[in-house]
């Protein structure tokens, strides 16, 4: 509660009785019990003095009895009286021209109504004036300040409380329920009982009542009569509930925006202008202390009066009693409560005596309460001091109501004083009363930066702006307790527990999450700033105050902020909105500096409550501030996700200097190793290729060092940490022989030249997936995979045999197969003293294919290699088997043969079956060995072995044996069938040349002369050079020759013409120089030739 209204007696102890009374403008009119009637002119209070009345005129027989009602037509200029059971008017100015109205006789009730209504679409200001009286209703309308007609309506029940909801529309209560009349039709329509049960029901949604139609036109004929429903389904139990007519208390009044409330007893509930009731806005009936004898309405508050005779009803109390009675309740008589809250403002009570009336002027404006012989002005205290009074209670919903249903407050002001309420209210909603989803929605509806529900939070979590947050606090703490004029309420203060922050930072973690998407779709929308309202602190100056986020409220507030209490009239300073010493304003802020501080909150609070949330909003792109951050998760001991940091924020050298620490401590955990380095690696881009070989040379000496570790205690059993120490061989499959799209990029040279400082056998690993995955062609990279494999035999062990033997044979295949070595630099690395076979491969590669030969049949001394080289290299050299026969022939260097027969003679050489020391020995048995092969080789490959150039290569000596014999047969046979082919060859030539003769000669005979006096048979035009035609096959009569378009158009008008059918197919040609035009069809004409003559 707080003061809304202070209580003047204006006129006390009148020597007449007040019966009823009317304001409008600066005059009030008072109507007494002995028919007189007095006029006051209203004097309002400024600075120097109090409202006052000034009797300016008495009119003492201005009725026979007393004056019931009175009533203003101001747009009519007349003044309605209810005396004597009669209404009269008046003319409003003179109050003379008395005009009674008969058909009125009876009347005790009179309701008036001024509004626009739309008659035949064009907009008319209509008056009405209701009265009811002997089971009847009688309206008279005035349309643009001229009367027009009047109707009357019969009633069923006693009518006892009316009001006009709409000028097609008039409420009524009986005693027992409401009821609609539309006018001018007279349709009668129940609404609901009129008992406290019903309404509150209806009130609460659980009852519809009858749609009720209040747009009927005014100048619709009013028809037939129709009698009032008699109570319907309804009456039965209105009675039962209500009890007898007598004690029924039933009040209609007038409410703000063109609103009615029907009040029974303390019950009312709200219809708007159609007769509806207004349930979205009033979720429940208004509910008085007591049952008021008269209600009226300002723009914020109904103001109701009743009798002090009963106390009022006591709620109970929720707390046990701590003594033997209750306290006693205070007196009052008039009551005033919110029209948007329905909440209780104030009691007031009127000491002099019981009020019997009240009505407002001036739109709502001014509020006068009427005893028997007592006038009394309600005095509306200034809406800063109320605002500033309930936002010192912290009733924060009754503050934004009063702001936006005050008209004290300019409309461009409202919408500004609404949002700083709510701002207040959603920090009090997050610090005491612990509805944090509440408040951060509100401060997301409002627009407001995150820093606000940040600086709400902890300051391990709001940092530096919890600093802010308290001075804040503080400033807010001086301002309330500066000023002390309203009622003091105490205020609750947080006392939440540090577990309690709990549910304040689930909440708030939420509330940055949906806030970072919404700047994630701003960024991807590309915009760069974001709008937000930012609170901005006032300067203590008034002028600031003012200008800044003071309430610049209208000018009739400011001229009522002096008056705060009925008994004291010295004045006040103006009293500031200090709670709302601030102002909101709308600034652009960059998503960068927004997004920062959302991320860093967000890690912050993931690591009080959702630690396992990190990882998330590390990995992907986010704005977390890196001092802080890395700060925060060191402490917590949380290294992948910090990794995750310096990785989204392209700090790839600390993420690998925290990854090799790590990995090198035994605590560790899941780091321990060298694996986490290396699968951090593979995450790197290729442009970070330096850093990658910096950091990849510890995880390759850690896995060579370990392998070596392990040959040399010969164990296998301490594999335990394998996983976390991958081999040499694995790493460089993840980090360089992978299929993403960073290894392929890499500079594949200085992999492998960096790989060969480690291992020959890692670039042989690494090369193998270059050529066969990316089909790499460099010669540089081929080269050296030669290069490597030469380094790997030189590094073999000599007691591994099989190791060198499989080397070799890849190297060979290697030799064999690519294309795109160097040949000469692989012959240069190539030993002198071994490895003949792979030199005879490079030597291939060459085309010095005799050297190559003579290495494998004397330093190889492999006559199947030999021979297999042959044959692989016949297609590049075909004469390849004869440079094997001069080998085999021809007598070996003298060094070759005591080479070998040092060998022998060491054990390192032996010729099967045969036992040879000296060199003579071996050179007879190489010869003998050598003709033999010399056999096979002629009987094996007869087709590659010319006998042209063989046979002068054979020595004299040599056997004729049977393999000698098999090659001779192969020769003829193929000089044989080879004579033969070529006669079969030449008789074809032969026919077909024959052929092509008789066919020329057949040509030359049938052709057709084009001269230059033949004219197409269809247009009978010469056909000349430079045009087209067609020659057209026809039995009997030659080829005809007709223009080409004619053949067109005749083909497509008839099937036959002159003698020639569309089916044949034409002859075409153009008239050109040349002397002779073949037009062929195989299938259609004969050949012919068309001479020009």
């Amino acid at each position: 509660m707080h003061h809304a209204f202070t209580i003047r007696a204006l006129l006390k102890q009148l020597p007449v009785r007040i019966e009823t009374a009317v304001a409008y403008g600066d005059r009030l009119l008072l109507g007494t019990a002995t028919g007189a009637l007095l006029v006051y002119q209203v004097s309002e209070a400024d600075r120097d003095r109090v409202p006052t009345l000034t009797l300016v005129e008495t009119k003492k027989s201005f009725a026979r009895k007393a004056v019931e009602q009175l009533g203003v037509i101001k747009e009519a200029g007349v003044l309605v009286c209810l005396a004597d059971g009669m209404v009269t008017l008046y003319d409003l100015h003179t109050l003379a021209n008395a005009t009674p109205l008969t058909n009125t006789r009876g009347a005790h009730i009179i309701a008036l109504h001024t509004g626009v209504d739309h008659i035949d679409g064009i907009p008319t200001l209509v008056s009405k004036l209701a009265t009811y009286g002997k089971r009847k209703v009688v309206v008279l309308e005035w349309r643009d300040a001229e009367f027009y007609k009047s109707f009357e309506f019969s009633a069923a029940e006693k009518i006892v409380a009316m009001q006009f909801s709409a000028p097609g529309l008039l409420v009524l209560s009986t005693a027992r329920e409401f009821l609609t009349l539309q006018l001018p039709r007279g349709q009668w329509d129940d609404l609901f009982p009129a008992d406290t049960a019903s309404l509150r029901t209806v009130a609460g949604g659980m009852a519809v009542g009858h749609s009720v139609d209040a747009a009927g036109s005014s100048d619709t004929a009013p028809g037939p009569q129709t009698s009032a429903p008699s109570g319907g389904m309804w009456g039965s139990w209105a009675l039962s509930l209500s009890g007898s007519s007598a004690d029924v208390q039933t009040t209609i009044a007038r409410m703000p925006s063109d609103k009615l409330l029907l009040c029974h007893k303390d019950t009312g509930v709200f219809i708007n202008s159609a007769g509806k009731l207004c349930r979205n806005e009033y979720s429940e009936p208004m509910v008085f202390s007591r049952a008021p004898i008269g209600i009226t309405y300002t723009s914020s508050y109904a103001v109701a009066i009743s009798h002090d005779s009963t106390p009022p009803t006591q709620p109970p109390s929720s707390s046990g009693s701590t003594g033997n009675s209750n306290p006693p309740a205070p007196r009052f008589n008039v009551e005033v409560r919110n029209i948007g809250t329905q909440a209780l403002v104030q009691t007031l009570h009127l000491s002099e005596e019981e009020p019997s009336r009240i009505i407002n002027g001036a739109g709502g404006k001014q509020v006068w309460a009427f005893g028997p012989h007592t006038v009394w002005r309600l005095m509306p205290m200034p809406i800063q001091q109320q605002v500033e009074d309930v936002l010192d209670a912290e009733q924060y919903d009754e503050a934004i109501s009063l702001v936006a249903q005050s008209d004290n407050i300019l409309e461009a002001e409202k919408e500004e004083l609404t949002k700083k309420i709510r701002w207040l209210r959603a920090r009090w909603l997050f610090c005491e009363q612990a509805k944090y989803e509440d408040a951060l929605n509100e401060f997301t509806e409002l627009g407001a930066t995150p820093t606000e529900a940040i600086a709400l939070c902890p300051e391990r979590i709001a940092g530096e702006l919890a600093e802010e947050a308290a001075d804040v606090e503080s400033i807010a703490e001086e301002n309330d307790t500066a000023d002390k004029s309203g009622p003091q309420i105490p205020r609750t203060k947080s006392t939440a527990e540090p577990a309690a922050w709990k549910d304040a930072l689930y909440a708030v973690m939420r509330y940055l999450t949906e806030h970072r998407r919404w700047i994630q779709q701003a960024t991807r929308d590309g915009k760069r700033e974001l709008e937000y309202a930012v609170r901005v602190l006032d300067d203590d100056d008034d002028d600031n105050n003012n200008e800044n986020g003071g309430s610049r409220l209208s000018s009739d507030s400011a001229r009522g902020s002096r008056q705060t209490s009925p008994d004291d009239d010295d004045s006040l300073p103006h009293v500031r909105l200090k709670r709302l010493a601030f102002s909101l304003e709308q600034m652009d802020i960059p998503i960068p500096a927004m997004a920062q501080v959302v991320d860093t909150t967000l890690l912050k609070v993931y690591l009080e409550c959702s630690p396992g949330l990190l990882g998330p909003l590390l990995r992907v792109k986010n704005y977390c501030d890196v001092e802080q951050s890395e700060g925060l998760l060191l402490e917590h001991k949380r290294y992948l996700e910090l990794v995750d940091l310096y990785h989204g924020k392209g700090l790839y050298r600390n993420a690998l200097q925290l990854l090799q620490k790590q990995g090198m401590a035994s605590d560790s955990g899941s780091l321990h190793g060298t694996y986490a380095t290396v699968r951090y690696l593979v995450r790197l881009p290729a442009d970070q290729f330096e850093l990658i070989l910096e950091y990849v040379r510890w995880p390759l000496q850690s896995g060579i060092s370990r392998m070596q570790d392990r040959s040399v205690h010969d164990s296998q059993s301490s594999n335990e940490d394998d996983e976390d120490w991958p081999a040499p061989t694995t790493v460089v499959t993840m980090v360089f022989a992978d299929d993403r799209p960073a290894a392929e990029a890499f500079p594949r040279p200085q992999v492998a030249s960096f790989l060969r400082q480690t291992s020959p056998e890692l670039v042989v690993l690494y090369l193998n997936y270059v050529f066969e995955t990316w089909h790499d062609e460099t010669s540089i990279l081929h080269d050296e995979m030669v290069t490597a494999y030469l380094d790997m035999l030189g590094n073999a062990d000599p007691q591994d045999a099989d190791a060198e033997v499989n080397t070799r044979q890849q190297l060979q295949n290697f030799l064999k197969s690519s294309l795109h070595y160097s040949p000469e630099r692989a012959l240069a690395r190539l030993p002198d003293d071994r490895l003949f076979t792979e030199r005879a491969l490079v030597l291939s590669k060459l085309g010095r294919h005799e050297h190559a030969l003579s290495l494998l049949v004397f330093s190889v001394a492999s006559l199947a290699l030999a021979e297999q080289y042959c044959v692989e290299n016949l297609a590049q050299r075909p004469d390849v088997f004869v440079l094997l026969l001069k080998l085999l022939v021809s007598t070996p260097p003298a060094d070759v043969i005591d080479s070998e027969a040092q060998d022998i003679r060491m054990g390192r050489l032996e010729f099967p079956g045969v036992k040879a020391s000296t060199a003579k020995q071996v050179e007879h048995v190489r010869t003998k060995i050598h003709r033999q092969f010399v056999g096979h080789l002629l009987s094996t490959h007869p087709q590659s072995i010319p006998v042209a150039e063989a046979l002068p290569l054979l020595p004299t000596d040599m056997d004729f044996s049977h393999d000698m014999f098999v090659y001779l047969r192969s020769q003829l046979c193929t000089l044989d069938q080879d004579m033969r082919t070529e006669n079969v060859v030449r008789s074809l030539t032969a026919a077909e040349d024959l052929q092509a003769r008789r066919q020329l000669k057949h040509l030359q005979t049938n052709y057709v002369v084009v001269s230059e006096t033949r004219t197409c048979p269809h247009c009978l035009k010469r056909i000349g050079s430079g045009t087209a035609f067609a020659i057209i096959p026809s039995e009997g009569k030659g080829h005809v020759v007709v223009h080409y378009s004619c053949w067109q158009r005749s083909k497509s008008a008839s099937s036959t013409t002159n003698g020639y059918g569309a089916s044949n197919s034409p002859r075409s040609a153009a008239s050109t120089p040349s002397s002779e035009i073949l037009a062929a069809d195989d299938h259609a004409a004969p050949r012919v030739v068309i001479k020009w003559a």
